[in-house]
C-alpha cells in the first residue's frame, strides 16, 4: 500500500510539473492561418511599415491645404480637378498650385498634397471642384508607418497568438511563425463504477465527468490538443495496456481515480510496473491531495483524483497554471478579494473554495463535498486559504483566481428548489446561484450579498414571517412564491418517527440550517428518544434530492421531503404538511429591471403546476407580504 510519505506544497507542484514541461516542448513553424491559440517561441517583428505608404483615410479631393485656406460654406474656394488615383494605382500625377486630384480610400497619396478633403465638404462642375472647408497639414491622411514601423516587435516569445494579434502580423507582412507546438494531453477515467452518459445507469455506477471536463477545458485554453480516450476499469493489466498502446501519441498521459492509497488505488503502481517513476505523489491541500506526479521515458503522467470537484480544483489550480508557466512564464493569475463570511480551513493543509465574485466584488464561498460538480457549474473562481491559518474572518482578503468571472445580473442564494431555479435562469441565463439552506439565505441577505433568497422556515407553526427582523426588512422585501407538499418518503409507506423507531429503520435526515431541518425539529419537540436512538438521525443530506436518493437506493428507509420527488422517483409519500416556499428580495433589486423581469418570470409559474406534482401556485404569488 503506498504512503505519502512527503506532500509537497501546490507551489511546489507547479513548480515540477512546469519544469518537466518545459523539457518536452517542440518547436515548430506554422503559417498565421494554423497559428491561433498558439505561444510564440520568439520574438516576431515588423517586416514593412503600416500602412505602407502614405494613403488617403476617405473619398475626397487630394490637395495642398494652402490652396483651401479660408474655405467656407458660403464662401467655397474653387480649383481645378487634374486626375483621379483608385486604390492599388500608381498614376504619375502631381498636385500643383490651385490644383486637385480626386482620391479613393485607401490610394496613394499623389505628390504635391498633404491633406484631404472629405468629397462630402465639395461640389463638383465640370473640371472643377468648388470646396467648402477647409483642411489642416495631414488631415484625412495615414502617413506611412504611423501604425506600424518596420523593425517593430509584434508579439514577445511567450505571447498567446489571438485572431488581434495574427491580424497585426498579416498587416506587416508576416506570414509565418514559430511557435511552441501543441501540447498533446490523452486523457482516461479509470474506475469499474464508471460508465459513459447516455447508458442505463445501476445502482452503484455514475456518469464519466472528468474526461469529458478535462479535453473540453484543455482544448479551450488554446497550445494544447487533448483527447478523451476513455475509460478503463480498476484493472492493472487493463491499465497497464492503455498505458503502452497510446503513449507514443502523447506528451503528457493524464488521468483520473485510482489516486489515493486505497487498496483499489493502484494507478501509481501501475505507472512503476510500466517502467516509470513517482515525482510526488499527494499535494499538501484539500481538495486534490491524491494527486500524482510521474514519468514514463520522456513522457509525462498526472493522476488527478477521481471526484470531480477535487479533479476540477487541481486542473484549475495545479495544472493549467503549470502548463501556461512552461509555455509563456505566466504566473498564476491571482488578485487579492475579501470574503464577506468567515471560513475554517483545514488545519494544516491549503484549502481551495470555489467561489462566486457579489455585486460588491466579494468572494462568496460555495459550500459543498468533493464529488459534487455543480460547485464549479456557477463558480467565477477559487480562492486559496493557506494551511497556517486557523480561519479567515469575514471582511479578511484572500487569494482569488478567476475561472469563469461573469456578470449576473441575479445572485440567488438560499434553500434549493427546481422551480426557484426555473425563474432564476429565465430571468438571466447567466444567473449565479448557491443552494446552502434556508438560513444560509437569511444571512446572505443580512450581510448584502444576495438578490433572491429562496426560504421555508417554520416557526410557531408559521412560514417565513418571523425571519423578518428589522436587519433583515432594511435589505429586503418578503414576497409570495409558491406552496410545496412535504411528507414521509419511503419505499413501505412508513408514516412516523415512532414507526421508525419501533422497527429498528434508518432515517436520513436534512442538514442544518435547512428549513427542513426545522420542521423535522418542530415534530420531535423534546423527544430525546428519537434523536439519540433513531437510526441515521446524524445521517443529514443537504439536499431534497439526497433523502429522496438516499430512500430509492435502500441507504435509508425513510426521510422528510418533497411529494415531487416522491413522484419522481417512485416512492410512497406520506402527507405531514403543505409549506410556503417564499422569497426575500433585496429592495435594490426589486426596484431594477432585472427585479421586475424575475417577479414577471415567477407569476409565469402559474398555469404550469401540472408538470410539477405536489406544488401549489397561490395566485399571489410574486405579490409583497412583509
Amino acid at each position: 500500500m503506498k504512503v505519502f510519505h512527503r506532500l509537497v506544497s501546490a507551489e511546489d507542484a507547479r513548480s515540477m510539473i512546469s519544469g518537466e514541461i518545459r523539457k518536452i516542448m517542440r518547436v515548430t513553424e506554422v503559417g498565421l492561418e494554423d497559428a491561433v491559440g498558439l505561444t510564440a517561441a520568439e520574438d516576431v517583428f515588423s517586416q514593412y511599415d503600416v500602412p505602407p505608404f502614405d494613403r488617403s483615410e476617405v473619398d475626397g479631393f487630394a490637395v495642398d491645404h494652402t490652396d483651401v485656406e479660408g474655405a467656407q460654406e458660403d464662401d467655397p474656394v474653387t480649383i481645378r480637378i487634374v486626375g483621379s488615383i483608385s486604390p492599388g494605382e500608381i498614376r504619375d500625377v502631381r498636385v500643383e498650385k490651385g490644383k486637385a486630384v480626386y482620391i479613393a480610400t485607401g490610394s496613394v497619396m499623389p505628390k504635391g498634397s498633404d491633406a484631404v478633403v472629405m468629397v462630402e465638404d465639395t461640389r463638383q462642375r465640370g473640371d472643377y471642384v468648388d470646396i467648402y472647408r477647409s483642411v489642416y497639414p495631414g488631415e484625412n491622411v495615414a502617413f506611412a508607418g504611423t501604425d506600424i514601423s518596420m523593425g517593430d516587435i509584434l508579439a514577445k516569445a511567450g505571447t498567446a497568438l489571438t485572431p488581434e494579434k495574427i491580424g497585426t502580423l498579416a498587416a506587416s507582412g508576416v506570414a509565418k511563425v514559430r511557435v511552441f507546438d501543441r501540447i498533446r494531453i490523452g486523457i482516461f477515467s479509470t474506475g469499474n463504477e464508471i460508465v459513459k452518459p447516455g447508458a442505463d445507469l445501476k445502482l452503484g455506477q455514475i456518469f464519466d465527468v472528468n474526461g469529458y471536463y478535462f479535453q473540453t477545458k484543455l482544448n479551450s485554453l488554446g497550445g494544447i490538443s487533448a483527447r478523451f480516450l476513455g475509460s478503463v476499469p480498476d484493472r492493472e493489466e487493463d491499465m497497464i495496456r492503455l498505458i503502452k498502446d497510446n503513449l507514443g501519441s502523447f506528451d503528457i498521459l493524464m488521468a483520473s481515480g485510482s489516486t489515493s492509497a486505497g487498496f483499489f488505488d493502484m494507478l501509481y503502481r501501475v505507472i512503476e510496473e510500466a517502467g516509470g517513476s513517482i515525482l510526488f505523489h499527494g499535494i499538501n491541500m484539500r481538495p486534490g491531495k491524491p494527486t500524482f506526479f510521474g514519468k514514463i521515458g520522456d513522457k509525462l503522467f498526472i493522476g488527478m483524483p477521481g471526484f470531480p470537484l477535487s479533479s476540477a480544483v487541481i486542473l484549475n489550480y495545479i495544472v493549467i497554471p503549470s502548463i501556461r508557466r512552461a509555455i509563456s512564464g505566466e504566473s498564476e493569475r491571482a488578485r487579492m478579494v475579501k470574503v464577506p463570511v468567515k471560513i475554517t480551513p483545514e488545519h494544516m493543509q491549503e484549502t481551495v473554495y470555489p467561489v462566486i465574485i457579489t455585486r460588491n466584488g466579494y468572494a462568496f464561498p460555495i459550500m459543498g463535498n468533493s464529488g459534487s460538480i455543480s460547485r464549479i457549474r456557477f463558480a467565477d473562481g477559487l480562492i486559496s486559504i493557506p494551511g497556517d491559518l486557523k480561519y479567515v474572518d469575514a471582511g479578511e482578503v484572500v487569494r482569488y483566481y478567476p475561472l469563469n468571472e461573469r456578470e449576473a445580473s441575479v445572485i440567488c442564494i438560499g434553500s434549493s428548489d427546481p422551480l426557484m431555479d426555473i425563474v432564476v435562469l429565465e430571468t438571466d441565463t447567466n444567473a449565479k446561484i448557491v443552494n446552502m439552506g434556508s438560513w444560509g439565505g437569511v444571512n446572505a441577505m443580512k450581510i448584502g450579498i444576495a438578490d433572491v433568497s429562496g426560504i421555508h422556515i417554520l416557526r410557531n407553526g408559521v412560514y417565513n414571517l418571523s425571519v423578518m427582523d428589522d436587519n433583515l426588512k432594511d435589505r429586503s422585501l418578503l414576497i409570495r412564491g409558491f406552496s410545496r407538499n412535504r411528507g414521509f418518503l419511503s419505499r413501505t409507506g412508513i408514516a412516523s418517527f415512532d414507526e421508525i423507531l419501533n422497527n429498528d429503520l434508518t432515517f436520513v435526515n436534512r442538514n442544518k440550517g435547512s428549513g427542513t431541518r426545522d420542521l423535522i425539529e418542530e415534530m420531535i419537540g423534546n423527544n430525546e428518544r428519537i434523536r439519540t436512538s433513531m437510526r441515521g438521525y446524524l445521517w443529514e443530506s443537504p439536499s431534497e434530492a439526497g433523502v429522496a436518493q438516499a430512500v430509492a437506493q435502500g441507504r435509508a428507509d425513510a426521510g422528510i421531503g418533497l411529494e415531487f420527488y416522491a413522484v419522481k422517483l417512485g416512492l410512497q409519500y406520506r402527507h405531514i404538511k403543505k409549506e410556503n416556499y417564499d422569497i426575500l428580495i433585496s429592495r435594490d433589486f426589486y426596484g431594477s429591471s432585472a427585479g421586475k423581469s424575475f417577479i414577471e418570470s415567477l407569476k409565469s409559474l402559474r398555469g404550469r403546476e401540472s408538470q410539477y406534482p405536489g406544488y401549489e401556485i397561490p395566485e399571489n404569488i410574486g405579490e409583497v407580504i412583509s
